[in-house]
């Protein structure tokens, strides 16, 4: 409630809409009293050197002021270009290249415009506090006057004026320049996004509708030359993508060693996880569990590689074709080795031919051909797609079947639907319909590769998180393996989805589906909707649980890792209970957090929440006394730590394991095996022990009596005997056996020992039957209670001597 309450209280908007900040509010500026004029003037010329210093540094705004011209003309023939090649009737492929190739200059000019943006926020954070200073100073200079300050006080105060007023005219000059720049660069993006749409039009025309007659039938095709672009246009589309590769590297050098960094820890990460499966010896029977072992312990170099190139192709946004293409390749190479060991030997050498087939649809982007040896290059890719499938899946039986692996079944199910669409590209194709051969080929060559590298994804994060559960375990002293195994199936059960998941949404997108599904979700869930007073979006709702579940899902994973001592904060060596406090700390922060991000999201008005928090806080003291002192009693429980997690406790006639101490209740264990839900309020409140706080020890007395024939030193000798010969007593403290005092019947004795707490029942069973041994093999013996009966008057004797 404490956390929430000044959540709402910072999180508030004025009336008038101005956001108030934080506890940063610049106060009014004041005078500076004489006697400390010269202190402060050092302190003032050493900030105003510290603010020209990082003008100095960020001087990046002149260099893509310098680079903007060449790259507006650059942009201007690209334009131009860009109209003759929308003309010469181009294919959907090199209508979707074209895209991608715009979306990356409005990418690079967005990143431009967005430093710009954050050097003029900077400056006008610096342009801020040096008004300030100079209202300041204006003021000091105005009251040294009044107190007739000494004139070399006075000419200070002037020079450092001058500065501040020569180094705001800096600041100003710089901003006005990046306002300038930023309006160009901004007109450049409306031009990009202009073409982009234009684009986009042409793609969804109906020229290039799949059922739209494009061409003729191929047997009137004509092999004339197209007139529209000049060769040297076509021999620039050819060069194109590699001099944009080229250029690409060359200006993204800092991206390319940040992505090097990455790549080095990624080699560290992925030999962590190897060792943790070499140090600690996996045992499963789980077919899943046992592959997703092996991809991390057999396939280490192969996934490194993998890991490497798939971070490269998310960590680069809008890389020129050729790049793209070539990290898809070499993906799909790194990607059939991890997957190899997968595939039925039959089907072992169909990544070579996927691999040649996605070169050969690639080529097409990078080659311009003329209408008629375009239809003749794309019967060729049909024709060698449905002959792949054939050579792969002749002849295969029943029997066989049974042998193969999933993969390799899942590859004989999807064959089918491979020769349709080979069958519908060569038709298509025939007759003309070009638009549906594009698609169908794109289709039939790429399916194939997205799946083998989502397929190899998914081993990969499999065997990382099969890696990551398998060690967090196995550096526990205790562990549940029931427990362990369903978590890693789940585990895996979750990654499988989301796999899938991600695999769906690219097919979308490579089918030209993604977009439009994306746009009509976007109008749904921005629609906005009334319910009385109240409205709201789908979209906003959506936030809402979204966040929240995050929250939840971020509370579970921090509580899995750091719960308790043996967790990732092990190296610390941290006191017993303290990972949980720290776990308990975290989570509640993440909770307070997300519930009041999870309320933003809705667009409600925080500030009105202050109110509700006054009424809770009465509806506390009146109704929720209970609830509250229970909270309050379980925050005492995890930083006093009277009690910790896995200690055996005994309060109120109940003794048992303490199994988890929650927020309102904790749960214990008793050892006839039944949860008790304990309130935290009555663990605080009662006279409460706690077997194992310090230690695990505890000490056990054997009280046994002897006849009074025995020697006592013997017995005494006996019993330490019968105590050390007994595996699990402690030899320190030394056992100690006493004579404790004569009895009716017996002398007695009493033995003490000290055992773990876990084993003490079965500890005193043994000794006691220790006991027993060594008395019968002595000799000694074990009295019962015995009474000696002294008979004064026998009732027949006096009743004998009546009758005579």
């Amino acid at each position: 409630m404490i956390i929430f309450s000044v959540l709402f209280g910072n999180a508030q908007e004025t009336d008038n809409g101005l956001t108030i900040s934080d506890s940063l509010m610049m106060s009014a500026p004041k005078a500076i009293p004489t006697i400390e004029i010269i202190q402060n003037i050092e302190k003032t010329s050493a900030d105003l050197k510290i603010t020209e210093r990082k003008l100095l540094v960020n001087r990046n705004i002149y260099k893509i002021d310098s680079l903007f011209t060449g790259y507006a003309s650059f942009l201007d023939n690209q334009k131009k270009y860009t109209d003759n090649f929308m003309a010469a009737n181009p294919n959907r492929q090199k209508i979707d290249n074209l895209y991608t190739k715009w979306n990356g200059y409005k990418s690079y000019l967005k990143d431009w415009e967005n430093e710009i943006n954050d050097y003029e926020s900077r400056n006008s954070r610096l342009l801020e506090t040096i008004t300030l200073n100079d209202n300041i100073w204006d003021l000091t200079y105005k009251n040294a006057e009044n107190e007739n300050a000494p004139t070399e006080v006075l000419k200070g105060i002037l020079e450092l004026r001058k500065k501040i007023d020569n180094l705001k005219t800096q600041i100003l000059n710089d901003n006005n320049l990046a306002l300038k720049l930023e309006t160009k660069i901004n007109l450049k993006i409306e031009l990009i996004s202009e073409v982009m749409e234009g684009i986009l039009a042409l793609k969804n025309s109906e020229t290039y509708n799949l059922f739209y007659l494009r061409h003729p039938p191929i047997w009137k095709t004509s092999f004339a030359k197209s007139k529209v672009l000049s060769d040297e246009d076509k021999s620039d589309s050819l060069k194109a993508s590699g001099e944009e590769s080229l250029n690409f590297i060359s200006t993204n050098k800092h991206s390319f060693y940040l992505y090097f960094t990455l790549v080095v820890f990624l080699f560290f990460v992925i030999n962590y996880l190897k060792k943790g499966f070499e140090k600690y010896e996996f045992v499963d029977d789980e077919t899943n569990l046992i592959i997703s072992k092996d991809i991390i312990l057999k396939h280490t170099k192969a996934s490194f590689i993998f890991l490497s190139l798939l971070i490269a192709a998310l960590f680069f946004k809008s890389t020129p074709k050729l790049f793209e293409n070539l990290l898809i390749l070499l993906l799909l190479i790194s990607a059939s080795y991890v997957i190899r060991s997968l595939v039925n030997e039959r089907f072992k050498n169909i990544f070579y031919v996927i691999i040649l087939l996605y070169i050969l649809d690639s080529a097409k982007t990078y080659i311009w051909f003329h209408s008629g040896f375009y239809r003749i290059y794309l019967l060729i890719e049909a024709i060698s797609i449905v002959f792949t499938i054939y050579f792969f899946t002749k002849k295969i039986n029943k029997v066989e079947l049974l042998n193969f692996s999933k993969l390799s079944n899942l590859l004989i199910k999807l064959s089918p639907i491979i020769y349709v669409l080979g069958f519908l590209a060569i038709v298509s194709n025939v007759l003309g319909y070009t638009n549906l051969t594009d698609i169908t080929l794109k289709i039939s060559s790429h399916i194939g590769v997205i799946s083998i590298i989502f397929y190899s994804l998914l081993l990969i994060s499999e065997g990382i998180s099969t890696s990551l559960i398998h060690r967090h375990f196995s550096v526990k002293s205790q562990v549940d393996l029931i427990y362990k195994q369903a978590l890693e199936i789940k585990l895996l059960k979750i990654i499988r989805i989301v796999v899938f998941v991600l695999w769906l949404l690219f097919f979308l997108g490579m089918v030209d589906l993604l977009r439009p599904i994306r746009d009509y979700l976007s109008d749904l869930l921005t629609e906005p909707y009334k319910l009385g007073t109240i409205t709201f979006t789908l979209g906003a709702i959506l936030s809402f649980i979204t966040i929240l579940v995050l929250s939840y899902l971020l509370t579970s994973l921090i509580a899995f890792l750091i719960d308790d001592g043996e967790g990732v904060l092990r190296f610390l060596r941290l006191p017993k209970g303290i990972p949980a406090a720290i776990s308990l700390v975290i989570r509640y922060i993440i909770v307070a957090f997300g519930f009041v991000f999870a309320l933003s999201s809705l667009g409600l008005d925080l500030s009105k929440f202050n109110i509700l928090a006054g009424a809770m806080g009465i509806g506390i003291g009146f109704g929720l006394q209970t609830i509250i002192s229970n909270f309050v009693a379980g925050l005492i429980l995890v930083f006093e730590r009277p009690i910790l997690q896995g200690d055996t406790i005994e309060v109120n006639n109940l003794i048992g394991k303490v199994n988890k101490i929650g927020v309102r209740s904790s749960k214990i264990k008793t050892f006839d095996g039944a949860e008790v839900i304990v309130p935290n309020y009555n663990l605080m409140s009662n006279n409460l022990i706690n077997w194992t706080l310090s230690d695990s020890t505890k000490r056990i007395e054997i009280i046994i009596g002897t006849s009074y024939d025995s020697d006592p030193n013997q017995v005494l000798e006996l019993l330490t005997k019968a105590a050390l010969s007994v595996e699990g007593v402690l030899k320190f403290p030394e056992p100690q056996a006493l004579f404790t005092d004569f009895g009716d019947s017996s002398l007695n004795f009493m033995l003490r020992f000290w055992v773990p707490f876990e084993i003490g029942l079965i500890a005193k069973s043994d000794v006691s039957i220790a006991i027993y041994n060594y008395f019968k093999a002595e000799g000694v013996e074990i009295p019962f209670p015995q009474r000696d009966i002294h008979i004064k008057n026998m009732p027949n004797q006096n009743s004998s001597n009546s009758n005579n």
